[in-house]
């Protein structure tokens, strides 16, 4: 167990780098690196289940200790985030609750396909790449804030990806920064990990063949390793975002989005 920990400690530091510099809270990483490396103790029909319920306890973990870095150099724009997230909660609410009626495999193509359609949709429309100077930023509508905000609850908390491999493209089309749209990702993907980790916690629990290793559909091992290793990683990310030119940085987000579909699809 304390191997185990220590390995799952290492990993973390990654996750939280990746947490603070790219919004994510650890989803995308966290998703991936489970469902390749849980034991072979969690049943086959609850492993993604399982690897998603982990990811969001670590994102609630990541994503405050990422909100308040980002928030302590003034990086997150607090009257969009009270526009989104009520919204994002009713929708993540949706979403724990849907997912424990749907396969592991569905739950892993769902997930590889929402980032090819991301990926894809940010490549052709070239305007999350575009130079932020070239535009003007516009505030969602009270109508855009909900609709967008349910269906980023409901996905993300569908498949474990925290929200901002949604919630960036959109505020990157609206011609927001990329420093100011990850910042304002990582609270934002708060209503998603705590509905969503309490969802998969409970549903988890009913499931009688669930290893020790587990509280529900979370994996303690890698839930305390991972927190561990976030605690120094976070800072880590949020120093390297701060330098980070706009147009490169918005470009290595693409290009991690495109290792982890690769990294799915071969596991």
């Amino acid at each position: 167990m304390e191997v185990t920990i220590m390995l799952f400690s290492l990993i973390g530091i990654l996750i939280g780098i990746f947490s603070s510099l790219f919004g994510f809270g650890g989803g995308l990483v966290v998703v991936p690196v489970l469902f390749a490396f849980l034991p072979d103790t969690i049943p086959s029909n609850y492993l993604m289940h399982t690897a998603i319920g982990t990811s969001l306890a670590v994102m609630i973990i990541n994503s405050l200790n990422s909100t308040y870095n980002h928030a302590k150099k003034g990086n997150v724009q607090w009257p969009i985030f009270k526009r989104l997230a009520g919204y994002i909660a009713i929708g993540s609410l949706i979403g724990g609750i849907v997912a424990i009626y749907l396969n592991s495999n569905f739950l892993r193509f769902a997930f590889i396909a929402l980032l090819v359609y991301v990926l894809l949709s940010s490549l052709i429309k070239k305007t999350f790449t575009m130079d932020v100077e070239d535009r003007v930023y516009q505030n969602p509508t009270h109508k855009s804030a909900t609709f967008v905000g349910i269906i980023i609850g409901f996905i993300s908390t569908l498949l474990g990806v925290g929200g901002s491999t949604m919630t960036i493209p959109y505020l990157r089309n609206r011609g927001m920064r990329m420093l100011h749209a990850v910042a304002l990702a990582t609270p934002l993907g708060l209503p998603i990990a705590i509905v969503g980790t309490i969802s998969f916690l409970v549903t988890g629990l009913a499931v009688e063949t669930m290893p020790s290793s587990t509280v529900g559909f979370i994996y303690i091992p890698a839930l305390i390793g991972f927190t561990i290793g976030g605690f120094i990683g976070v800072p880590i990310g949020r120093a390297f975002a701060q330098n980070l030119p706009d147009k490169l940085y918005s470009k290595i987000y693409l290009l991690l989005l495109l290792i982890v579909i690769m990294t799915m699809i071969i596991g």
